[in-house]
């Protein structure tokens, strides 16, 4: 009953989710360590973008998710993608799991919430839903992956980029 509330709440206000074949909001954002990172210079250098969104740093399911982008950190380079997590979690938090973990790609801190609401991903009280969105070289929404398993979605990802690409 709740979520047919929440449909009819939404659709009464017209919010839509994003889809592929929208144009991504790519805004300049700052990675944990501080580093301005902008999103859309990225995408137009001919790149893909991952923005793969966890709930909370060092916790067993991100980190699972995290360490598997980072194992397979050098294949999606292959296909000339970069990664980059997000969450509400401060700087330093994002900085530690990295380092912890040897993490690779940048992390986000949105601590403002910026893209989770420009990505409509939901969020309890700080806590990000687990969703991934591609983004295409041509900075448009190329694939998106809602409520994702942590343990399979980096190979899901890299899977449709091999089918799609043919490498």
């Amino acid at each position: 009953m709740r979520s047919l509330l929440w449909v009819l709440i939404l659709s009464i206000f017209g919010v839509r989710a994003i889809a592929p074949g929208d144009l991504a909001p790519l805004p300049k954002v700052t990675d944990s360590y501080g580093k301005p990172v902008d999103l859309a210079e990225v995408a137009k250098s001919g790149k893909y973008i991952v923005l793969w969104f966890y709930p909370k740093a060092s916790s067993p399911g991100c980190s699972a998710q995290g360490k598997r982008y980072a194992e397979l950190y050098e294949e999606f380079a292959r296909y000339n993608v970069e990664i980059f997590g997000v969450s509400h979690d401060p700087a330093a938090e994002q900085c530690e799991f990295i380092e912890k973990l040897a993490l690779k790609g940048a992390m986000i801190p949105d601590r403002e919430g910026t893209l989770a609401r420009a990505y409509k991903v939901s969020s309890f009280f700080g806590f990000y839903a687990r969703d991934t969105f591609l983004i295409n070289p041509q900075g448009r929404i190329e694939k998106v992956w809602r409520s994702v398993n942590p343990f399979k979605d980096p190979d899901t990802v890299l899977a449709y980029l091999k089918q799609k690409l043919g490498k």
